[in-house]
């Protein structure tokens, strides 16, 4: 299994942020997750062709550095895969996915580690102007998203970087879609007003 998705992972291309992709029918998941259960590899890989740039660019955004979300991607994937004989469906797999795949961030962001550049944040250093205005504007959001309530940093990530549908993020969240918008709402205000007070000092 563990040789199947690094190999898996090894040919896809994550060099760039996915194109936005439409909702991936919950009835097809459960249709490719029991043909997996019932011991049909391609199943997996298609599952793993499904969701594979989506987990990857939300734990990008998570943890700021690709290193560190190409390792989570993989673990995710490798646990998702190793405990399908036993999941349910009481969930959409993708929400399963993800919530196994935020919590090994959660772990990853709770250890020691040193400060990583991406290469294109290396770039910046050492360039003026727009440039550096760019970067600054990057760290300021990062920060103020890093101290937002987590329902309301994911509702941001994926309704407006990852351009999920809202009806997607609610079933992630396990919550209404009206309960969905009014967190999208309170999120994006919260986020303004502290982009507006840091930027006013």
């Amino acid at each position: 299994m563990r040789r199947k998705v690094a190999a898996l992972l090894s040919g896809s291309d994550r060099t760039s942020a996915p194109e936005p992709v439409s909702i991936v029918p919950s009835s097809l998941e459960r249709r490719l997750l029991a043909s997996f259960q019932s011991g049909d590899p391609e199943a997996m890989d298609t599952l793993f062709q499904l969701h594979v740039d989506r987990v990857f660019a939300y734990a990008h955004h998570l943890l700021g550095n690709r290193s560190d979300a190409e390792e989570v991607t993989s673990e995710a994937f490798l646990r998702a895969f190793d405990k399908a004989a036993t999941f349910r469906g009481e969930c959409p797999f993708r929400g399963w996915l993800f919530g196994i795949t935020r919590n090994l961030c959660l772990d990853r962001l709770r250890q020691p580690k040193l400060l990583l550049l991406e290469p294109e944040e290396i770039a910046y250093r050492g360039d003026s102007g727009a440039q550096s205005a760019s970067m600054e504007t990057s760290v300021l959001i990062r920060s103020v998203l890093d101290g937002m309530e987590e329902q309301q940093r994911l509702a941001i990530l994926l309704c407006d970087v990852e351009q999920w549908d809202a009806r997607e993020v609610a079933e992630m969240l396990g919550k209404s879609l009206a309960a969905t918008k009014s967190l999208l709402y309170r999120a994006r205000k919260t986020l303004r007003d502290r982009l507006t007070e840091l930027w006013s000092e």
